[in-house]
Formats: C-alpha cells, sequence, structure tokens
C-alpha cells in the first residue's frame, strides 16, 4: 500500500508545481498599471486643427485620433470631405493609418502618418498617383 501512495504524491507535487508556476506567468505577462496609463495617455490622442499643403492649394482641416476599447481609430475632415481612418498605430508620439480619400469624385487609396514635436502635429498624407502632402497641425482648442 505504500508504494502505490509514492505515484499519488508525486503527481500531486508536480501539479502543485505546475499551478505555481503558471500562476507566475499569468502575472508577468500583464501590463503594469503605469504602463497602460502611458500608452491610454498618448497626447495624440485629440482633435487637431491641420493644415494640408497639396500642390497648388491649402486645405484646413482637422484630423482627430481617440482609442476606442483595445484599438485606436481617426477621421481627417476637411471641405473635400470626411475620410476616416483604418488600421491606426499609435506609438508614443507617433501615428501611422490607411486612409481612403474622395476628393471631386475620384477615389485614392493611401497611407498617413505623423508625430508630435514641441506640441505641434506634422506628418505626411501619402496618396497613390498623388504622391506626400505634408501637413501640420496644432491642438483643437
Amino acid at each position: 500500500m505504500k508504494k502505490s501512495l509514492i505515484p499519488f504524491i508525486a503527481i500531486i507535487f508536480v501539479a502543485l508545481f505546475a499551478v505555481a508556476a503558471s500562476a507566475q506567468n499569468t502575472t508577468a505577462d500583464k501590463p503594469k498599471a503605469d504602463e497602460t496609463k502611458k500608452e491610454e495617455a498618448s497626447p495624440l490622442l485629440a482633435k487637431w486643427d491641420v493644415v494640408f499643403a497639396a500642390p497648388g492649394q491649402d486645405y484646413a482641416g482637422t484630423l482627430k485620433l481617440e482609442k476606442e476599447k483595445d484599438a485606436y481609430k481617426g477621421i481627417v475632415a476637411t471641405e473635400l470631405g470626411e475620410s476616416p481612418l483604418r488600421n491606426v498605430k499609435v506609438t508614443g508620439a507617433s501615428f501611422t493609418a490607411d486612409i481612403t480619400v474622395n476628393a471631386q469624385g475620384q477615389t485614392f487609396e493611401g497611407s498617413i502618418s505623423g508625430k508630435i514635436a514641441d506640441g505641434k502635429l506634422a506628418g505626411e498624407l501619402n496618396l497613390a498617383a498623388l504622391g506626400a502632402i505634408p501637413y501640420n497641425g496644432k491642438k483643437s482648442k
């Protein structure tokens, strides 16, 4: 009877070690509260007054970035219309996103990126067939 208890006790010890190791990995994988707050507190998450310097003409508008649950979303609005942002990625003080712009009956696929420096936003709107269009902005009041 003593011989049959040894394997049983060994299984219990293995199970206890597995549970303890699993609990340590679970807490190690969770982000610290400070890290989550830093990500959510990105200075980009705001409404920005922007000016796109298109060839031959400047277009004033707004760029809005926000966080919804675990994802980022955004929209660019000018006198030409509104263009929602897709696949928005925010890293610290910079962002990238995909965009579809409808201008004067034509649709242009592209990307937009930007970075904050000295409290101002600067970046580029890259559209197929039109190339890079720089923009600058400041936070809306």
